[in-house]
């Protein structure tokens, strides 16, 4: 093979080819062959291999039929990929069966990391770094990259798939003068593979490549993102006819191949706006959240001190200690048989979420250490939906289920070990079954009852105080 052949036998074998090692978050990935469609419940993809050069029109016209009932049975609209050297052009049944071309044909361009040029300085005036926490100029990041364009994926859509936009797989670059934004540009390390793909820049800042570069050589660092991966070789990119694409060119891309975006809408109703999960970081409504929470419930975290939170009038508090075990992580939550009372306990939360909250009203998934989620109950955790994000009792781990209004939700203390349910409406749903996996209600309102008692002191906590059982 020659070196573009090459390029591309790499590409079509580890980036088409790919299947992710976890969904984006808010997503379901499912297979049909080779073919691979993400639904994230606002649109999907489909992704694939090239098809051989065997492969019938029949065969060809019945994948494509395939996928679109899958996607139509989700009222999803579906974006599909045709790439110029596949031996089986897809571009004409794409369009026999309803697909319109959308953006411009752009050009598939990759890189060796040995081939990119060497270090390209900023002009006088102007720095490059990295996207931090906090960054000030966060709006006007996103007015600047709106306005440009088209990318091959856009930034918000790159930053849903991560969660946010410090992820260790996802690198975002800014070139920056003192006083304002210049621009904008985004990578992601693709899985286990020896890729990084530029998603997209804002011009042709061809300043952002040495960084790349180096950042594809980090494979420690990328290594923490994605578990054992071989060391990152290529930087790949697509890009329309353009400044951009000349940028790219000059730096040490080479172009191997030309894409077209298909797009089809099925009949029905419209397709959600929003992912059923989105992940909070650095996210103001997720800060201010937890802000509320703390002032309305006076949250005291501490190992030995008891309860966390100044329980409210509606509200119950059980004993979850005895079902619990360092084997019962949530991560492993999904291999516990049907009958285990943590999954019965899971279960019955969820149910009495479900049933209680008003229509199209998210929640929200809150731990003190670690990312938040906001979720729509009714599109997470059945049937060929995401899993439903956190847990009612987390090892470890102060964790919380709760409106944005906190009329009701849950607080799970993971040294207390104990399982707060407040909100009239809440606890009508799932009081009783929660007795009946738990036992003896330890307390109510705050006030201790059954046979657990709760030591506290009006000074405050004091590592001395704790809990025991009768």
């Amino acid at each position: 093979m020659d070196g573009v052949d090459a390029l591309l036998a790499a590409y079509d074998e580890q980036v088409r080819g790919h299947v992710p090692e976890r969904a984006p978050v808010g997503a379901v990935i499912e297979g049909d062959g080779t073919v691979l469609r993400t639904h994230y419940g606002t649109h999907g993809t489909v992704h694939h291999s090239p098809l051989t050069g065997g492969t019938g029109p029949m065969e060809v016209t019945g994948l494509i039929r395939r996928q679109q009932a899958a996607f139509a049975a989700r009222f999803e609209p579906v974006e599909w990929r045709a790439y110029g050297h596949d031996p089986v052009s897809m571009d004409e049944p794409l369009r026999a069966a309803g697909f319109t071309a959308v953006g411009p044909e752009r050009t598939l361009l990759i890189a060796d990391l040995d081939d990119v040029t060497g270090a390209v300085a900023p002009a006088k005036g102007l720095r490059v770094r990295r996207l931090s926490y906090g960054y000030h100029r966060a709006r006007e990041m996103r007015r600047l990259v709106e306005a440009g364009g088209p990318y091959a994926r856009g930034l918000a859509d790159v930053r849903e798939d991560h969660g946010n936009s410090l992820s260790w797989d996802l690198n975002v670059q800014l070139l920056e003068a003192e006083t304002r934004l210049i621009g904008v540009g985004w990578a992601e390390a693709v899985g286990r593979t020896e890729f990084v793909a530029v998603r997209g820049m804002t011009g042709p800042h061809a300043e952002f490549l040495p960084h790349w570069v180096q950042w594809a050589r980090n494979s420690h660092g990328l290594h923490l993102a994605m578990g054992a991966a071989p060391d990152r070789r290529y930087l790949t990119a697509e890009a329309p006819a353009g400044p951009v694409k000349d940028a790219l060119l000059a730096a040490g891309f080479r172009a191997v191949s030309a894409v077209r975006t298909y797009c089809w809408t099925p009949q029905g109703p419209q397709p959600a706006s929003t992912r059923p999960v989105s992940m909070l970081l650095d996210d103001r409504e997720h800060d201010a959240l937890c802000d509320d929470f703390e002032a309305r419930f006076a949250f005291k975290p501490s190992y030995t001190y008891y309860p966390g939170i100044e329980e409210p009038p509606d509200s119950v508090t059980w004993h979850v200690g005895d079902i619990t075990d360092t084997r019962h992580f949530h991560r492993l939550m999904c291999n516990l048989p049907d009958d285990h009372r943590v999954k019965r306990l899971q279960a019955v939360v969820e149910r009495g979420l479900r049933a209680r909250l008003r229509p199209d009203e998210p929640l929200f998934s809150v731990s003190w250490w670690h990312q938040g989620y906001r979720f729509d109950p009714a599109r997470v955790g059945g049937p060929g939906q995401p899993t439903w994000p956190g847990a009612a009792c987390w090892e470890g781990e102060y964790y919380k289920l709760l409106t944005r209004d906190l009329r009701m939700g849950t607080f799970w203390h993971p040294w207390e070990e104990s399982l707060c349910v407040f909100g009239a409406d809440l606890l009508a749903e799932v009081e009783d079954d929660l007795t009946a996996v738990l036992g003896t209600v330890m307390r109510r309102g705050g006030r201790n009852t059954g046979n657990v008692w709760t030591y506290e002191s009006t000074r405050g906590p004091i590592p001395a105080q704790g809990h025991r059982s009768a």
